[in-house]
């Protein structure tokens, strides 16, 4: 049985419209919902969060612009014993039954960030999952389904990230290594052995890469196909990338060598100006179960049940295989939901082992959730506890 997870207290320092910022939080964990006027700050309060996992945050933003612009050096929180930051995120948090301290921030605001467990310095990000995870909907991803393929990869890559701790790895080393290949091309220099062997390093990390992404889908399989409910469509996620479809017919060896064959023929061509198919190219699709319906032909209210399911059985199969379930952050995720669904996705959420936080501009829109959430009232970065029967 998993145990409750969430954040007991929360601190911002020079982030993005806050200074300072301190939340102290119910130990029950239940929903937060923060409720304001656009530019309010709600979605900044979430952004800080999704920087307690590693990478960019749930705007993917660079490191050096999230710091508070009119202010000079802060502190992370002095509780945690942090040297001076250009901005800082920091909490207590509770997974597996312990209560654990976590900071992160930027020192001298460069696209480098520190991280600090229980008051200690450690070198990798990765560290962080140990303690805290967490999944995040956003405005930004309502048109994932008819988007560019690049906002596809993101989001099935941050899947694929909860379950495998190498994959944000491989895929920054695959593009380092994909980008130095591509200017010995398109700069002429046609020197075998160089390009040799930056290739065979290419078919190695390309192919983990989408092997991962393949073991991941099929690891969620079984809980995308199990409804939220009988007014909630199910998901099917298909992968499109090249490997991935030659990884369901052929060994990965198989793969290695017809992805190594494909880029030592394809030289000239990338150097005279054409694209190469690869991990950097891979896209999905999502099926309306019921409708067997492509979802980017959903109805736009769909859609979003759709990104909702694939993110609640994202959330379960963490939870059943790491025992530990994700921290759930939803920005505006209740827009174009109807009543029937938005209570029945209220009632999913409440009853999940771990803390849930919600945006909105209109607190009625949350009135289901009254006594079973904590309310916050967010003007001009500024918050205020609401009490909502």
């Amino acid at each position: 049985m998993s145990l409750k997870s969430g954040i007991h207290q929360l601190r911002l320092t020079n982030f993005r419209s806050y200074s300072f910022l301190n939340m102290d939080l119910s130990s029950s964990f239940e929903p937060v919902i923060l409720t304001g006027h656009n530019g309010a700050g709600k979605t900044n309060i979430l952004e800080a969060i999704s920087f307690l996992t590693p990478g960019k945050g749930l705007r993917s933003a660079r490191l050096s612009d999230v710091s508070k612009r009119d202010s000079d050096s802060f502190l992370i929180e002095k509780d945690v014993k942090v040297l001076p930051a250009r901005w800082g995120v920091s909490a207590k948090v509770q997974s597996f039954g312990n209560e654990t301290q976590i900071g992160t921030g930027t020192v001298d605001g460069s696209e480098r960030r520190q991280v600090r467990i229980d008051g200690k310095n450690t070198s990798k990000q990765s560290d962080l999952s140990r303690y805290f995870k967490c999944l995040w909907l956003t405005p930004a991803q309502d048109r994932l389904f008819c988007g560019d393929p690049q906002s596809r990869r993101r989001f099935l890559d941050r899947l694929v990230q909860a379950f495998d701790e190498m994959h944000a790895q491989r895929l920054s080393e695959y593009n380092t290594i994909f980008k130095q290949w591509s200017c010995l091309l398109r700069e002429g220099r046609f020197d075998d052995r160089w390009l040799s062997g930056l290739e065979e390093q290419l078919v190695a990390v390309g192919v983990a890469i989408a092997a991962s992404r393949l073991d991941v889908i099929d690891r969620m399989k079984a809980h995308l196909s199990q409804p939220v409910s009988e007014v909630f469509p199910t998901a099917e996620i298909i992968l499109t990338g090249t490997l991935e479809q030659e990884l369901l017919e052929k060994s990965a060896i198989q793969v290695e060598e017809s992805f190594l064959d494909k880029l030592k023929r394809s030289r000239k061509i990338y150097a005279d100006g054409g694209s190469i198919s690869g991990p950097h190219t891979a896209d999905f699709k999502v099926i309306h179960s019921q409708k067997r319906m492509d979802a980017s032909l959903c109805s736009t209210g769909e859609q979003k049940a759709l990104l909702l399911s694939i993110i609640l059985a994202e959330m379960n199969t963490q939870m059943q295989e790491q025992g530990l379930c994700p921290l759930l952050l939803l920005d505006e995720a209740i827009a174009h939901l109807d009543v029937r669904r938005r209570h029945i996705l209220f009632d999913v959420l409440v009853d999940l082992p771990a803390q849930v936080w919600m945006t909105g501009i209109e607190t009625e829109s949350f009135n289901y959730l009254g006594g079973r959430a904590q309310f916050f009232d967010v003007q001009e970065s500024n918050l205020s506890l609401q009490n909502v029967a």
